[in-house]
């Protein structure tokens, strides 16, 4: 620690002139929600993982807690690791000793949640956030900017991740609850509101036990999309096609639901109406949006047509060209994970899969077995909780083309018991998930879309 200020006082001199310095730099830019197509994105990348808090606590004193050594390294890894974490706890108590609760010490107390979240690290992630949500209390950003929701959502967001529902739930309908409907009039912004609701109703879903909670489970979805519609974001459209996904997904999981209660089908007629509504909304200028925007509408269209694949391939035996129909969708789903990398690996587990599925009921086994193997390599795969549920997904169904093969029972036996490992892995309450199409699910949040 010692050393650390050494450090910044032999680069930048004595730390009153340092923050000094940082006040002038950063005045002209603060808070500024401008994108730049050039702009860099922290931890390699985009991910449906992010807690948002990057826009609103990082992005506006980057180039002042870069100055640090420690905090320049961490956001230029590429594979963020514990290592990643330690550079930022010691910049965070740099940064706590010169200006504690300041805008630097704040963004880099976002950073190291940030970093905990895409590591699966959800204990420290919440422990980070609470003690973020402490310095916010004595600082003078405490009621600027919706700081208190940002990280209000993030800690919901981590809690349901890790699969304490009920947790996630209160922490939104702390938002929901200033919403005053019959005057359309809430104190926070629309995009706030928004995510609240998406976490409610993704809350409510994830925690289904009863058929009485399974008539209810969809109604919160569609408040969300109801709600975006009266208050329709202004940056952009993205917010509205997760919210339909998410809309379309719940209505899948309902109908998994009835299947395995009450052996009982219905249509997925709604959920492929949400599909193609939310599809609409994806669009965004490619020309002039940022990285992050553009990699946000990738993963978005890029889920949505794969959910759609896996919908036709599963639910409408009676169309003839239900494979073809299903391989068309497919492949425009893996055509977002082309050279560029903009999206990661993120979600490739599931549309490899999916396509792999296509080829297996076209009977061509060969290529389907391709397709399964690169679907459960986990080289550079995320570890967060809903890339393992869809990878456990991968591995059943590679299991089950290798049953259909000759002298193949063995591998399948064993891809089965991979699936089983990744099974236990996963927090207690994401196990027992019928499909992989759970995680496919998104609580978004305001930062991811700014």
């Amino acid at each position: 620690m010692r050393g650390t200020r050494q450090l910044l006082r032999r680069r930048w001199g004595p730390p009153s002139a340092y923050f000094s310095s940082l006040e002038g730099r950063t005045a002209s830019r603060s808070f500024s929600s401008t994108t730049n197509k050039n702009e860099s994105m922290v931890f390699g990348g985009f991910t449906k993982s992010n807690l948002g808090l990057e826009h609103s606590f990082v992005r506006p004193v980057l180039a002042s807690i870069r100055q640090l050594p420690e905090v320049d390294a961490a956001i230029a890894d590429q594979s963020p690791s514990t290592s990643t974490i330690d550079n930022l706890k010691r910049a965070s108590e740099v940064f706590a000793s010169f200006d504690k609760g300041g805008r630097e010490h704040l963004g880099v107390q976002a950073l190291l949640a940030e970093c905990q979240q895409r590591l699966g690290l959800y204990d420290c992630a919440i422990v980070s956030l609470e003690e973020l949500q402490h310095s916010l209390l004595g600082s003078e950003s405490a009621t600027a900017h919706n700081f208190k929701e940002d990280t209000v959502l993030a800690l919901a967001k981590v809690y349901w991740t890790k699969g304490n529902f009920n947790e996630s739930q209160e922490l939104c309908e702390t938002i929901i609850s200033t919403y005053d409907d019959l005057n359309e009039s809430f104190p926070s912004t629309n995009l706030h509101m928004a995510s609240a609701m998406a976490g409610k109703a993704l809350s409510q879903l994830e925690a289904m036990k009863s058929m009485d909670d399974a008539y209810s489970v969809r109604d919160f979805f569609r408040v969300a999309v109801k709600f975006l519609e009266r208050h329709p974001p202004s940056e952009n459209s993205l917010p509205q096609a997760v919210a339909l996904s998410n809309a379309g997904v719940a209505e899948v999981v309902y109908n998994l639901y009835l299947q395995e209660t009450n052996d009982v089908s219905v249509p997925i007629t709604p959920a492929l109406k949400y599909l193609f509504q939310g599809l609409q909304k994806t669009a965004v200028n490619q020309s002039t949006g940022s990285k992050q925007i553009i990699a946000a509408s990738h993963a978005i269209e890029g889920n949505i047509q794969a959910n759609l694949a896996w919908g036709v391939l599963n639910y409408e035996d009676n169309r003839s060209d239900r494979v073809v129909k299903a391989s068309g969708y497919a492949k425009k789903a893996l055509a977002f994970y082309g050279a560029e990398g903009v999206i990661g690996k993120e979600g490739l587990s599931w549309v490899l899969s999916v396509v792999g599925s296509c080829y297996h009921q076209a009977g061509s086994a060969v290529t389907a077995e391709g397709l399964f193997q690169s679907a459960i390599n986990r080289k550079g795969v995320p570890t967060d909780t809903l890339t393992m549920l869809q990878l456990r997904d991968a591995y059943i169904e590679y299991s089950k083309l290798c049953m259909e093969w000759d002298k193949r029972e063995k591998d399948a036996e064993n891809l089965k018991k991979d699936a089983d490992d990744v099974e236990s892995s996963l927090p207690p309450n994401w196990q027992g998930k019928s499909s992989g199409i759970h995680g496919s699910l998104w609580f978004w949040t305001p930062g991811e879309f700014l």
